[in-house]
């Protein structure tokens, strides 16, 4: 029991099931979003929830939060293929653990963040693309998505300006009711 010695186990045992079944509703929200918007690409509130998530819930959650959302999200695509799975998930991990180390920055700097990583995001696959289709790709690759990269940054950007404030103040009182702190 790491999280606080004073707890009783039973006490204990209560917030570990209320910490699964609340990430197993954030994980539905994230799941059923996106495929209520599939036909938009690069349009969907994916990142924003994933940052809002992020500021909202332990750490220890968040990996299996987005272990669980891409393994989720592969199966309902089509695509559970390893050389997409893992660049999905690293790219994920990384803007989630990132996401949570600016939780209390200014609202500049998480927006700054969202637009660069709807960039990023995309680089993931760049070597999994040079693995399947040999290293000529890289550059064409690149060129080919930029201009949904640039749809994910600008989206990421107004979806978060509007929308992560007002998520997270909605979620922390529920998650903090939830989730014992240390």
């Amino acid at each position: 029991m790491s999280i606080n010695s004073n707890l009783k186990h039973s006490d204990y045992r209560r917030y570990r099931l209320k910490q699964i079944i609340l990430t197993a509703m954030f994980l539905a929200v994230l799941v059923v979003q996106e495929q209520l918007l599939v036909l938009l690409p690069n349009i969907q509130l994916t990142a924003v929830l994933l940052m809002v998530y992020a500021a909202v819930l332990p750490s220890s959650l968040l990996g299996v939060l987005v272990f669980a959302y891409v393994l989720l999200d592969s199966m309902l695509m089509g695509s559970l293929n390893l050389l997409y799975v893992i660049p999905m998930l690293a790219a994920w991990l990384t803007f989630v653990y990132v996401a949570r180390l600016l939780r209390d920055r200014s609202i500049f700097i998480i927006l700054i963040f969202a637009f660069l990583y709807g960039f990023v995001y995309g680089w993931f696959f760049i070597p999994a693309a040079m693995i399947e289709r040999g290293i000529a790709i890289a550059w064409p690759y690149f060129l080919a998505d930029l201009p949904f990269e640039i749809v994910m940054a600008v989206n990421n950007y107004f979806t978060v300006l509007l929308l992560y404030p007002l998520l997270k103040n909605l979620l922390k009182p529920l998650t903090d009711s939830y989730i014992p702190r240390a």
